[in-house]
């Protein structure tokens, strides 16, 4: 038997010795199923719009005295680190549980082997809306608070989302999604923090800015997109007018001095001062608080406090006076209370109905005595009246008497003016024109002077020359005498020197005698006067 067997055994060994060796085709199926493995297996696409979170499923499990965490978020990784004393990449890769960061749109390679591979859509916020974050991982929130302000607490997150794409890990957050909140126009917000600290003076209706309760600070019409609903809590407050009617059942009935129930039918418009909003929120509350707390029951006590002062029959036509101290009184009582009273209308005020009928009677007669009245005054004045139209008519008449004689006697007195103006200008015309004349004969008179007097320094030139020439000769005759002798000189001796004819005869013989020698005086006379000279 023992012989079989070691001959069995040496032929199996024979048989393995002839047999190929098997690692080179593991090599080969190796490099052939590695890549396979590569790209089929561990290869993740991640498309557009979407995001890939790694969660991994070996390693060491996560310290319980860090509480049932599941997600490797930074603040817990750092923890690890410092305690286990490794390197935070290490403990990122060495413990099982979600990693915190997000891998976007691309081509990964992961085995999944070692971690499963979640691919989830990116969260995008529409317009008009905003997003907040529930951190699914962390420590429990603590007291008196409602968001999460740490990087390690759980529960809502502070701060929101604008509309649009966001990279979430879904794993480890929540996403809520809000409308937008509008403060429309007319309206305020009043802001009330969830959380925060604790108030300075809890007995403050209305706390300081960031502490927790209602702030001070209101919201204006607007959009908002950064008011988280788990942080700040708002609550819009119309800040309109409003009306409020006391009408039928609503009505109002207080007694009047006298005794006598006063019904009272009024409206009331009023309206909250926008600065004192937050206080009438948390001291009245809302409108109708402030309609029932404030408005009709101060109306009411005013009415009471103004109707104790006044009988019933004085309400008759007392009306206005009363709703003029009535909206003074209200006024000035709810705007202590942070409430605006714009008006204040009584629509109907009146006593009792046997207190009216006996008043409505004794008021009838009065009207109807004060219409005879009224008809006599009228009457009277119409007689005064026909008396001024005729004063009126007679003063008129005189009026325009004495404007036309005024205008007569302007008009004579213009005319009067007018020819005296006339008057003198020609009497002035005249003097000048004398003056004028005066001068123009003295002018003249002078001329005819100083021409007499030329002509005769003339005539005295010529005469005096003449009378030494006629002194010369001794008398005037023989002056003449001279004178024709000359004039005729030439003449005759024109004639005489014609030979021809019997006159020449006659005088021939008188040539022949030779003429005299002239007398002293003649020649002295002849030099004397250039004209004799010129006639030899």
């Amino acid at each position: 038997m023992s012989d079989q067997r070691s001959g069995t055994r040496e032929g199996d060994a024979g048989r393995r010795a002839m047999r190929p060796p098997r690692w080179p085709w593991l090599i080969a199926l190796a490099l052939i199923a590695y890549p396979f493995y590569w790209w089929n297996v561990k290869r993740v696409e991640v498309r557009p719009n979407e995001l890939l979170v790694l969660v991994n499923k070996t390693g060491k499990e996560i310290p319980a005295e860090f509480g049932d965490q599941v997600v490797l978020y930074p603040e817990l990784v750092k923890a690890i680190a410092a305690k286990t004393g490794v390197s935070e990449e290490k403990v990122r890769d060495s413990y099982k549980g979600v990693q915190f960061d997000v891998l976007k749109e691309g081509r990964y390679f992961f085995s999944p082997i070692w971690y499963e591979r979640i691919k989830m859509p990116a969260t995008r916020i529409p317009e008009g809306k905003f997003g907040v974050m529930i951190r699914k991982y962390g420590r429990p929130l603590p007291p008196g608070h409602t968001v999460a302000v740490a990087p390690d607490e759980r529960g809502p997150v502070s701060g929101t989302l604008s509309p649009g794409r966001h990279n979430i890990n879904t794993l480890a957050y929540d996403l809520q999604i809000f409308d937008t909140i509008v403060v429309p126009e007319g309206f305020t917000g009043v802001q009330t923090r969830l959380s925060g600290s604790d108030p300075s003076n809890p007995d403050d209706y209305i706390v300081k800015t960031g502490e927790r309760g209602v702030q001070p600070e209101t919201l204006a019409p607007g959009t908002y997109l950064d008011r988280n609903p788990y942080e700040t809590r708002v609550d819009l407050v119309d800040l309109r007018s409003q009306k409020y009617d006391m009408f039928k059942e609503d009505a109002i009935e207080f007694p009047s001095n006298d005794g006598f129930t006063i019904h009272m039918e009024a409206t009331v418009e009023w309206a909250i001062y926008p600065d004192r909003t937050p206080y009438v929120i948390v001291e009245v509350g809302d409108l109708e608080d402030v309609v029932a707390k404030v408005i009709r029951p101060y109306t009411m006590s005013l009415a009471r406090i103004q109707g104790s002062k006044m009988t019933a029959r004085e309400f008759m036509g007392a009306r206005e006076a009363f709703q003029r101290r009535l909206f003074a009184d209200l006024r000035e009582r709810c705007r202590q209370q942070g409430v605006q009273i714009k008006a204040a209308t009584i629509r109907d005020l009146k006593p009792p109905e046997r207190i009216r009928s006996i008043i409505r009677e004794r008021e009838l007669a009065d009207q109807t005595m004060t219409k005879y009245e009224n008809e006599i005054t009228e009457a009277q004045a119409k007689a005064q009246l026909v008396e001024q139209e005729e004063l009126a008519n007679q003063q008129q008449s005189i009026g325009d008497t004495n404007k036309q004689v005024v205008t007569l006697v302007t008009m004579s007195q213009q005319t009067m003016d007018v020819a005296v103006t006339g008057a003198s200008q020609r009497l002035d015309v005249a003097k000048l024109e004398l003056e004028a004349a005066r001068r123009q004969a003295e002018a003249m008179i002078a001329r005819g002077q100083a021409d007499a007097n030329v002509v005769l320094l003339g005539y005295k030139a010529e005469a005096e020359p003449l009378g030494d020439m006629v002194r010369a000769f001794g008398s005037g005759e023989l002056f003449a005498r001279n004178m024709m002798m000359q004039k005729i000189a030439p003449s005759i001796r024109s004639v005489l020197a014609n030979t021809d004819g019997p006159f020449a005869d006659i005088f021939r013989d008188f040539q022949k005698v030779p003429a005299a020698a002239p007398t002293p005086a003649v020649n002295a006379a002849a030099s004397a006067d250039p004209a004799l000279k010129g006639g030899k």
